[in-house]
């Protein structure tokens, strides 16, 4: 790990902690403390603190001065909030894929569409979650707009953690999400914006349904984490 670049060693950290909070190896509402993340993750001091930063821009995390780092609760409403703000540039973004990716990355769509399809039948979540990252990190690519994919991109985890308790709970897999993101992926690969985009669409519907049905269920009591 020394070798590594502190750049990617941040990035790993940032990505290895956002992971275990995503899918709830890390309980929200957990207190925490620098040292805490620093074993969970096996990295140091330094590059967790950097990643802690990240991760409190991202809204999964806030830093209690004197306390600790409180792992964000989950919040249905705050996940919608989010979906108003990727509805407004993930389509700006997703066109901009569809029209400039260059022939490797229309096949790598393609491919990505075939490996999705494949965790809807072995009812896979943590390997559509990985597909699903990777899909966006290839929509970015492909889009060439630091700019908004900056902004948009870390409201993801939000969701997918949303999406993660609730295929615990209901041991229902990935379900209608790995349809919405295959088809996504294959109308890119064939550069076709408008199916793109319809899916896309129909990702932000099932996103927004699976946050108020995890919001029911820690109502009725369903859900229940352990104590901080």
């Amino acid at each position: 790990m020394s070798s590594d670049r502190p750049e990617s060693r941040s990035k790993a950290v940032y990505k290895d902690i956002e992971e275990k909070i995503v899918t709830l190896v890390i309980s929200p509402g957990r207190l925490v403390t620098e040292q805490d993340l620093c074993t969970l993750s096996g990295f140091g001091r330094t590059p967790v603190r950097e990643a802690v930063q990240k991760l409190e821009r991202d809204m999964l995390v806030s830093v209690l001065p004197r306390r600790g780092i409180l792992i964000e609760p989950i919040d249905a409403q705050k996940a919608i909030k989010t979906l108003d703000v990727r509805r407004r540039l993930e389509p700006f973004l997703t066109a901009r894929a569809a029209n400039f990716a260059e022939s490797t990355e229309r096949w790598r769509f393609g491919q990505l569409a075939e490996r999705i399809e494949e965790t809807g039948q072995t009812g896979d979540t943590l390997a559509f979650m990985a597909l699903d990252r990777e899909l966006n990190d290839r929509v970015a690519e492909a889009a060439r707009h630091d700019i908004a994919c900056k902004v948009v991109f870390p409201l993801h985890a939000i969701s997918r953690r949303i999406g993660y308790l609730l295929a615990r709970e209901t041991n229902t897999g990935p379900g209608s999400a790995v349809d919405n993101h295959s088809r996504m992926a294959r109308a890119l690969a064939e550069g076709n914006e408008a199916a793109a985009r319809d899916a896309l669409e129909e990702t932000f519907e099932t996103s927004e349904a699976t946050a108020l049905k995890v919001e029911a269920m820690i109502d009725r009591g369903q859900i229940k984490f352990p104590a901080a």
